[in-house]
């Protein structure tokens, strides 16, 4: 099967594979074995197959097709679905061919301020891009005001993007959010102030329990 290679960047300068953010990363400790679909070669690239490309594609489509400042008339007519709100206020929409979707922050003027992905439980798309899998121990140790360049090196690689927000009121700041996903649903993320690159926080979500 052809591969495709991801060379690997640093912070500012991203890798679209069909529209996704994947960037190529460090290689990880020996112990740890690549997924079938994801894996990185000698020089520590991220390589991913077509196949695990297009199926991320399709999952990630809902999330890449909302944009900010969009109004919440323009989302749903553009994807094509009524929203579920939530108990918070948020606005979700699932793509009914994929089971994922997006979770919308709306302002008080109905327009987009901030979008976080919806996943399925195990998000195995989601996981293949992921030549290794991490760990909560990884995702602690970012500390606020570190480097992406730091987090590429703990995490092994660079994540893709599931979390954007407006930047704030009055300030520069403007959130990202990263995502490392595992085959058991759980995953890490790792939220970064936009124009800088530095961390702010970082968090990580267990995945199925066996019976």
């Amino acid at each position: 099967m052809k591969l495709t290679k991801i060379r690997p960047r640093r912070w500012g300068v991203a890798v679209l594979v069909g529209g996704i953010l994947v960037l190529g990363g460090c290689t990880a400790p020996a112990t740890d074995k690549p997924t079938a679909a994801s894996r990185t070669d000698k020089t520590g690239t991220a390589i991913i197959s077509p196949a695990a490309a297009a199926a991320a594609q399709q999952a990630l489509q809902f999330y890449h097709t909302v944009t900010l400042d969009e109004t919440r008339a323009q989302v749903e007519t553009t994807l094509g679905v009524a929203g579920e709100i939530q108990p918070d206020g948020q606005v979700g929409y699932r793509n009914p061919d994929s089971g994922y979707g997006v979770l919308i922050t709306y302002t008080q003027d109905d327009t987009v301020f901030a979008k976080r992905l919806l996943s399925t439980a195990l998000a195995p798309e989601l996981a293949a891009l992921n030549p290794f899998p991490v760990t909560d121990k990884q995702a602690y140790r970012m500390a606020a005001g570190m480097p992406f360049y730091e987090v590429q090196d703990v995490m092994g690689s660079d994540g893709i993007e599931i979390s954007l927000s407006r930047p704030e009121p009055c300030s520069p700041k403007q959130v990202t959010g990263l995502g490392w996903f595992n085959p058991d649903g759980s995953y890490a993320v790792v939220y970064l102030n936009l124009p800088t690159g530095e961390v702010i926080r970082s968090e990580f979500v267990p995945g199925s329990q066996p019976d």
